[in-house]
Formats: C-alpha cells, sequence, structure tokens
C-alpha cells in the first residue's frame, strides 16, 4: 500500500461537494495507483490542508464507468478542457474514508512534519510525514 496526497482546486471544481454527496470521486488517472492505496486529498489556498482521507477501489475505468460529475464544475474553462479529453482518458476512484478537519493538517504544519513541498500534482508521501498526518486523524 501507498500514501499519496492529491491537491485539488475547489475554485473550479466543487470536489468536497461530490464527495460528500457520493462518497467517492473519480479522477484522471495519471500515476500508478493501485486498489487499497491511500489518497490526502489537499485543499489548495486559502484552506491549504488536508480535507479528505480516501481510499483507491477502481483503477483504469474508463469515461463510461466513471460518475458523470459535470454538474459540479465551477469553472467553464476546467469544464471545457475535461470535456475535450475526458474520452480518451482513464480514471481512478478515490472511495471516502474520512473526513478531515485537523488543524494540525495545514500545509505549514505538514511541512514542518516531513511534507517536501507545495502538493501540486499526485504524489507519493514519505513515513515520517503519512506517521504525522495519522497521529492526528
Amino acid at each position: 500500500m501507498t500514501y499519496w496526497i492529491r491537491a485539488y482546486n475547489h475554485q473550479q471544481y466543487r470536489v468536497a461537494d461530490f464527495i460528500r454527496d457520493h462518497g467517492f470521486i473519480d479522477w484522471g488517472m495519471h500515476n500508478h495507483f493501485e486498489v487499497g492505496d491511500i489518497v490526502f486529498l489537499y485543499a489548495t489556498a486559502p484552506e491549504s490542508r488536508l480535507t479528505f482521507m480516501m481510499e483507491v477501489t477502481a483503477t483504469d475505468l474508463s469515461w463510461h464507468e466513471s460518475a458523470d460529475d459535470s454538474a459540479y464544475f465551477i469553472s467553464q474553462q476546467a469544464y471545457d478542457q475535461w470535456v475535450s479529453h475526458r474520452e480518451q482518458s482513464r480514471y481512478v476512484r478515490f472511495s471516502l474514508l474520512k473526513e478531515l478537519d485537523c488543524k494540525a493538517l495545514t500545509f505549514g504544519l505538514l511541512m514542518e512534519n516531513g511534507l517536501g513541498g507545495a502538493p501540486r500534482s499526485p504524489r507519493r508521501l514519505m513515513p515520517a510525514v503519512v506517521d504525522y498526518i495519522l497521529n492526528h486523524l
């Protein structure tokens, strides 16, 4: 099992609303996620904190197998970009394990405890920061 961090921009897409409404989210798959991996979702500024603990429950989904989330786009530009390549993309499903609301899981404290830089694209987490996060759940 691998621990990941995945940032999201809540000014383009209502990630939190989709997860709360459905209990999962499908995301374009550009990394080598495996079923059982744990993904911490990180809300970018102004929140700048971990918001959800998710588990990878499906990989390599086609667009037709993924959930219709078009109603959750805020940015027309982001929606248009998604539509232009959705049929060629593969998707990964992250299922909700826990919603996070802990002051210890902010960007600054994560950096002090082993996070190697601002989360942008999905990346694996080092053991020190994983231990820190798990101790604050």
